[in-house]
């Protein structure tokens, strides 16, 4: 049994860990953020899932609300996206892996992005692989 198809809408999650620089001569602290994003970008143009554009491999996620600092400033100002890194191995979408509710996600962290995100879709549409 295959899992849930992603689609326009569905979230992202994954806790990011972004440096923070605090006042004074401190040196830059490693934060934990949470990563609550939605799949907005890079999605088919042609394919539905429930009457929504359908999630592919390379599909983007906003991070909303944006990451806001804790206790200083941001050594690097973190991008809020996420990119679907990993998909279904059998079905494609437009030649593109199609993305499933557990799917791997690379969100914004310090010093580089970071593997740590997972789809979250709920569907009654099952991809398998």
């Amino acid at each position: 049994m295959g899992k849930p198809a992603a689609k326009l809408g569905d979230r992202v999650t994954a806790l990011d860990t972004h440096l923070i620089q605090p006042p004074g001569t401190a040196p830059p602290v490693p934060v934990p953020h949470p990563f609550n994003g939605m799949l907005l970008g890079q999605l088919s143009r042609n394919v539905r899932i429930e009457r929504r554009p359908a999630a592919v491999l390379g599909s983007t996620a906003t991070n909303i609300p944006p990451h806001i600092p804790q206790g200083g400033t941001f050594v690097k100002p973190p991008t809020n996206q996420g990119r679907v890194i990993l998909g279904s191995l059998t079905v494609r979408i437009n030649g593109k892996p199609a993305a499933r509710a557990g799917d791997l996600v690379m969100t914004c962290n310090d010093p580089v992005d970071l593997p740590v995100g997972r789809v979250i879709a709920v569907s009654t549409v099952r991809i398998g692989g």
